[in-house]
C-alpha cells in the first residue's frame, strides 16, 4: 500500500481566522489546533518548516542585513539611486527592477526590492540568496528536500513563480503520476487577500470554500493511486488587522544621529533592527526605544528562546517589535500602513499559526516547526538528532 504525505500551506491561515471558520474541511480533516510561530515573517518560518530548526540554526531569519565596508552585492546598485523618487515609488517599477537585480545578481530564492531605498540597499545583504525548496537550499542545516534526495524518493513542491490555480493544476498532474512520496504545495491568495482588506472581509470565508474544494479534490485525486493519503493543512502565521502606521524612522532621525556613520536599520513592517556602529548611538537608541509606547526591545535572552538569537547580531544588534497592531510605516517594506499584517510576538493570539489533518494529531505537536517531524514520519525518513519533532 503505498503512502503520501499531503502537505497543503495555506499562506495566514491562523488558528483565529480557522475559528471563525470552523466549517472549513471540517468532516476530512477534523483534528485541529493551534501551532506557535516564528517571530518574523515568511522568510523565517518557511525554512523552519521544512528543516525542524529555527532561524537560529538555518540562518534564515528578516530578508535583508547589514554589511558594512562595500560587501554587499548590492554596490553596482547605486545608480538607481539617481532615479526619481516619483518613478521608483511605482509598485510596477520596483516589480521590473526586482526581476532585474535577481536576475544580474543570480538569486534563485524568493527576492524583492520591497520600499528598500535605493541609496541605502549598497550597505545591505540579502539571506535567501537561493531557494529553498530544493535540496542544499538552506545556509546551514538540511531540509526535508535533502533528505527526500538521500533516501531516493520522489517528491512535488511548488513552483513559487506560480500563482494558487497554476500550483494546484501542477500538483493534480503530479498525484495523477502516482510517483511522488511527499506533496508540498503553498498557497498565498489568502495572505495577499488579508493584507489588503483585513480578516474580517466576507471574502476571506469565499476564498475558504474555493480552498476547501480544491482540497477534497487532490484527496480524492491522490486516493486513486495511493492507499493511504495522509493530509495536513497548515499554516506558518496569522494576521493581525492593523489599527495604525508608526513613523518610528522619522523618529529616530530626531536624535541626531547619522545613518551610515553612527548606526544602520533596517525598517521590517513590524520590528525596526538596527546596527550600532559606536558606543553613543547605542546609548541613545536604547534610551530611545527602550521607553517607547509603540513597543519595545527584545533582550537577548528572549530572542534566544525564540530560537532567533544570533551572536554576531547578524540581523542587528537591537531589536524593535511593535506593539499588535501598529505597522511601522512607511518602512523599507513599504510606505503606507495596510489592513492586515503578520511578524508581531508569537504569544498574541492573532499570531497563532494552525494545523488540521485526517489523522491523529501528536500530542506533543505545538510549533511549526514540528511539522518537519511529521514530513520525516509520513515518508518513513528518520530525523536528524536536534530536529524539532512532535
Amino acid at each position: 500500500m503505498k503512502t503520501l504525505g499531503l502537505f497543503v500551506f495555506i499562506d495566514a491561515l491562523g488558528w483565529e481566522v480557522l475559528r471563525r471558520h470552523p466549517e472549513f474541511l471540517s468532516d476530512i480533516a477534523p483534528d485541529r489546533r493551534p501551532l506557535e510561530t516564528i517571530l518574523g515573517y515568511s522568510s523565517a518560518c518557511d525554512p523552519s518548516i521544512i528543516s525542524g530548526l529555527t532561524p537560529s540554526g538555518h540562518k534564515l531569519w528578516s530578508s535583508y542585513y547589514f554589511v558594512p565596508g562595500r560587501r554587499s552585492p548590492f554596490d553596482w546598485v547605486r545608480w538607481l539611486g539617481f532615479l526619481p523618487e516619483r518613478l521608483t515609488e511605482r509598485a510596477r517599477v520596483r516589480h521590473y527592477l526586482s526581476k532585474l537585480v535577481k536576475k544580474v545578481c543570480g538569486i534563485t530564492g524568493y527576492f524583492q526590492l520591497y520600499n528598500v531605498p535605493f541609496r541605502l540597499l549598497p550597505i545591505f545583504h540579502y539571506a535567501e540568496w537561493k531557494r529553498i525548496w530544493v535540496p542544499g537550499g538552506l545556509p546551514e542545516g538540511t531540509s526535508i528536500f535533502d533528505m527526500l534526495q538521500a533516501a531516493g524518493k520522489s517528491w512535488y513542491v511548488h513552483d513559487s513563480n506560480k500563482g494558487d490555480e497554476g500550483k494546484l493544476a501542477d500538483l493534480e498532474a503530479s498525484l495523477g503520476e502516482g510517483k511522488i512520496s511527499l506533496a508540498y504545495i503553498s498557497l498565498g491568495k489568502l495572505d495577499a487577500l488579508m493584507h489588503a482588506e483585513g480578516t474580517q472581509t466576507p471574502k476571506v470565508g469565499d476564498l475558504l470554500k474555493w480552498y476547501d474544494g480544491r482540497i477534497r479534490h487532490l484527496v480524492e485525486l491522490a486516493k486513486k493511486n495511493y492507499g493511504d493519503v495522509r493530509l495536513y493543512v497548515f499554516t506558518d502565521h496569522g494576521m493581525h488587522d492593523i489599527r495604525q502606521g508608526w513613523d518610528l524612522q522619522k523618529e529616530i532621525e530626531t536624535l541626531g544621529l547619522k545613518f551610515g556613520t553612527d548606526y544602520a536599520a533596517f525598517y521590517d513592517s513590524t520590528m525596526g533592527r538596527f546596527w550600532c556602529l559606536n558606543a553613543e548611538a547605542c546609548r541613545k537608541l536604547e534610551v530611545f526605544l527602550g521607553n517607547h509606547p509603540a513597543g519595545r526591545i527584545l533582550p537577548d535572552d528572549e530572542l534566544d528562546e525564540l530560537g532567533v538569537y544570533f551572536p554576531d547580531a547578524q540581523y542587528g544588534d537591537l531589536i524593535f517589535l511593535m506593539n499588535p497592531g501598529l505597522q511601522i510605516a512607511p518602512s523599507f517594506m513599504g510606505r503606507k500602513a495596510i489592513k492586515g499584517m503578520h511578524g508581531f510576538h508569537p504569544s498574541d493570539p492573532d499570531s497563532k499559526a494552525m494545523i488540521c489533518s485526517n489523522r491523529p494529531l501528536p500530542q506533543g505537536l505545538q510549533k511549526i516547526q514540528q511539522i518537519f517531524g511529521l514530513m520525516c514520519e509520513s515518508t518513513g525518513i528518520e530525523p536528524p538528532a536536534g530536529r524539532a519533532v512532535p
